[in-house]
């Protein structure tokens, strides 16, 4: 039996009922590659009083070893977030499902709800896209297309920043405004959210003008995770929430 399990935005989002699982499992393993992740789970080991094996990109995608266990033994998997967001988890489970091997997800919460936080509301978001970070003859740009197509529909577009585990590598927001204002010729994106760190003690939501939000050191952003949204014409409602708690950035000429 394969267990998916969210540990939600924060490492103590982790529901009862999944705690609770936990506590009678052996084979504990997390997935640290698929999003960012800094969770402390010292203190899960010591409440279950168990070992919390780290899988890395090759123990998810080449080599899941963890379902040949699973073939005769309980196996739990941690996903940071909600456990089907990432097409990696669900090729796991269409993975176990043709070797035979019985699955549960056990959910949590996301960005993909979390998201509200800004006061944007949630069915007035389009496709999301990621930002990859540009490489040696090979800057894909299809975020961009993202980004218009939703706004021709009068949508909200998220943003989820390029990790390169393996290098260590976290799209930070500057980074990622850098390379919208470079994409974006037609100056077609003029106000930016930038949403650091949601669910943490230091959450920050911060909006501008693209060209206020540019010039602000990342330092400020804080670490990693953070998500972008290029919001659509905002309904009423949603300006009156957003700009009732976040950090506003706006230039005069367009507050």
């Amino acid at each position: 039996m394969l267990y998916l399990i969210g540990l939600g935005l924060s490492e103590r989002d982790l529901s009862l009922k999944a705690f609770e699982l936990l506590k009678k499992i052996v084979n504990i393993y997390v997935d640290t590659y698929t999003n960012y992740f800094d969770f402390d789970l010292l203190w899960l080991e010591k409440e279950l009083n168990k070992k919390i094996v780290p899988l890395s990109r090759n123990d998810m995608e080449k080599n899941p070893s963890f379902l040949d266990i699973a073939k005769s033994e309980e196996v739990a998997i941690l996903v940071s977030g909600d456990p089907l967001v990432a097409t990696t988890h669900t090729d796991i489970i269409l993975r176990a499902n043709k070797m035979g091997v019985k699955t549960k997800i056990y959910h949590a919460s996301s960005i993909y709800s979390a998201i509200a936080e800004t006061g944007l509301h949630i069915y007035r978001f389009g496709k999301t896209a990621s930002i990859p970070y540009p490489e040696e003859n090979f800057f894909p740009k299809s975020f961009y297309d993202v980004i218009i197509q939703n706004k021709e529909r009068n949508l909200h577009t998220m943003l989820l920043l390029d990790v390169k585990k393996e290098e260590n590598l976290f799209m930070n927001p500057k980074e990622a405004i850098d390379i919208l204002k470079e994409v974006d010729k037609n100056r077609n994106i003029k106000d930016i959210i930038v949403i650091s760190r949601i669910s943490y003690e230091n959450q920050k939501i911060i909006y501008g003008d693209i060209d206020e939000l540019i010039k602000i050191e990342n330092k400020y952003y804080g670490l990693p995770p953070h998500t972008l949204v290029v919001p659509a014409e905002l309904h009423f409602a949603e300006e009156e929430y957003l700009f009732s708690l976040a950090e506003i950035y706006k230039n005069s000429k367009n507050k």
